[in-house]
Order: structure tokens, then sequence, then C-alpha cells
């Protein structure tokens, strides 16, 4: 059993995908899941920027 912390040889390793087909992949999945996580968002959000945007105008008209 190698010493903790000790160096681990990777040399003889070889996987079946580079570097650019795992940023190719990620980039991928961020460009699928990225509109639904936005939907996500914006539903989350839109009740507290209404409810701003009407007090805003609540107190442009009654001034």
């Amino acid at each position: 059993m190698p010493a903790l912390g000790a160096a681990i040889d990777l040399s003889g390793l070889s996987l079946p995908f580079t570097v650019s087909d795992l940023i190719g992949s990620v980039n991928s999945l961020v460009a699928w899941v990225g509109p639904f996580i936005l939907l996500a968002l914006a539903l989350g959000f839109a009740p507290k920027i209404i409810a701003f945007i009407r007090s805003i105008l609540g107190r442009a008209t009654a001034k």
C-alpha cells in the first residue's frame, strides 16, 4: 500500500476520450439544460419583479 500523500503513477493510463471531447460534451449538456434552468429562475423571480414594478408605479402615481 502506498504511503499517504505519495505520488501516483498515471503514465500507463489511457482514456477513451480526450480533453476536447470532454469539454465538448459538457458544453452540449449545458446548452441542453441551460434553458430549463433559466426558465426555473425566471419563474422564481417573476413575482418579485412584478411586485417591485407595481410598487414603483404605485409610488409614482401617488405623488
